[in-house]
């Protein structure tokens, strides 16, 4: 009785390897994305939180710290800004498209929002 040869022949390795390899190129297409993402809402949470600023100085913050933290599909002027009176409220939604190859290619959509009122007054 003959037993018949196990593992990979050089064509399911290089099979193997291009998958791999197509996987390891979307995660550096998508993690950026989401890298920039996780900043934009550290931002608006941290803008959020603060109830004594206009809505000109929450935009021109976040546009500082937009250029601090390399964020670059949103600015300020994008911003849902309801500020006054104590209460501070701020929402962020945007779009972001990635091209992969050719004419194929991810989009993103984001929303985020935080906000504050002073229960003092």
């Amino acid at each position: 009785m003959q037993r018949g040869q196990y593992g990979f022949t050089f064509i399911s390795t290089l099979v193997l390897m291009a998958f791999i390899g197509g996987v390891v190129l979307l995660g550096f297409k998508v993690i950026p994305v989401y890298v920039e993402y996780a900043a934009v809402k550290q931002a608006v949470r941290d803008l959020g939180s603060e109830t004594s600023s206009s809505e000109y100085q929450i935009r021109k913050d976040f546009n500082t710290k937009a250029d601090v933290a390399d964020i670059s599909s949103i600015r300020g002027q994008d911003l849902q800004v309801v500020a006054g009176s104590g209460v501070v409220h701020i929402r962020a939604a945007y779009r972001r498209e990635v091209p992969l190859f050719a004419n194929v290619g991810l989009t993103f959509d984001f929303e985020t929002e935080a906000g504050k009122t002073d229960s003092s007054q």
